[in-house]
């Protein structure tokens, strides 16, 4: 009776081990089947060929298929929601861009919280918004476009892709900081807002590099600062704002997300095997290519970047009377 307690326990204490085991190996396991990453907006832009950069290089890293799938519409907004809704597994991501944190603070009712409904991964990439004119404008420098400004209240206009947007913002930003009269005129998009400031129509416009690339190296355009931290290694002779003693800085963000809830090690998982990949020469160089910076920052360092960029739309929103985008 003895013999067969014991080897009753044993078998009990056995069981117990494998299932721990296997909960262990499970748990270790991720991931074990493909991943799927929504990207909010239509094929062949700025944020999807990034998106599909990160995949390919994300599959390499995990050895699983990383699947791209656009949904596209509402300033990005069905994309998100549809990644905030998935299941927190770490088999359903978000690669977005600055509408995330932008949207809530210029669209009513918004279906998802960018800080509630999400936890950051990593911070990809980031492409800072630059000022440019008709080239011969003002003397080709941003003093001489603000003494321009300032000799002629009311007379300075500058275009954006559309009322509300990052650009749209960024011309709010710079009129505050350099105490300037101008006049919002806004676009159906990018390029027909560039086309009239070519045309003479108006003077200024922000855009990223990738927008103006074009008629930058024609010698159409020329661009007279760039709202980052930092020049960008594409255009290295265009100072900072911050060179001139402006406080402006504002870009794209491009970050991959997970439903919140997700579980750490997954997010932990998907950050090293992407901060792993930030070395590839050739990731790095196709986001130079298209006029940004690699970041790679830490999930808590990105969701603090998440929380303090909602809130600094919000502030900046208010502070200019609200923005209506119909």
């Amino acid at each position: 009776m003895r013999t067969t307690r014991r080897h009753s326990l044993a078998y009990l204490c056995a069981a117990i081990l494998g299932v721990t085991i296997a909960g262990t190996s499970a748990h270790a396991a991720y991931p074990d089947k493909p991943i799927k990453i929504i990207v909010p907006w239509a094929p062949g832009g700025s944020t999807d060929i990034l998106a599909r950069s990160t995949a390919e290089r994300l599959s390499q890293a995990l050895k699983q298929p990383v699947i791209v799938e656009n949904r596209a519409g509402a300033s990005g907004n069905i994309g998100a929601e549809a990644a905030a809704r998935a299941a927190a597994d770490g088999y359903t991501l978000l690669f977005t861009s600055t509408n995330l944190t932008l949207n809530p603070a210029v669209i009513a009712h918004t279906p998802y919280d960018p800080v509630k409904d999400f936890t950051g991964i990593t911070m990809v990439a980031f492409a800072p918004m630059m000022l440019v004119t008709k080239s011969g404008f003002a003397g080709d420098t941003l003093q001489g476009l603000m003494d321009y400004g300032k000799a002629h209240p009311g007379k300075l206009n500058f275009s954006s892709s559309g009322a509300g947007g990052a650009p749209h913002l960024a011309g709010e930003m710079f009129k505050r900081a350099a105490k300037l009269d101008m006049v919002h005129i806004p676009y159906s998009g990018a390029a027909p807002a560039l086309a009239d400031v070519l045309a003479g129509q108006v003077q200024m416009t922000f855009t990223t590099y990738i927008s103006a690339q074009g008629q930058l190296a024609a010698g159409a355009l020329k661009a007279l600062a760039v709202a980052s931290d930092q020049r960008l290694p594409v255009q290295p002779d265009v100072p900072t704002f911050a060179e001139k003693g402006l406080d402006i800085e504002i870009g794209t963000m491009f970050g991959l997300l997970a439903p919140a809830g997700t579980p750490a090690s997954a997010v932990d998982t998907l950050y090293q095997a992407l901060k792993q990949a930030s070395a590839d020469p050739a990731f790095n160089a196709s986001i130079i290519k298209q006029g940004g910076r690699m970041v790679m920052n830490t999930p808590q360092d990105y969701n603090a970047y998440l929380r303090e960029d909602t809130q600094k739309w919000k502030n900046l929103v208010q502070q200019i009377g609200g923005v209506d985008t119909n």
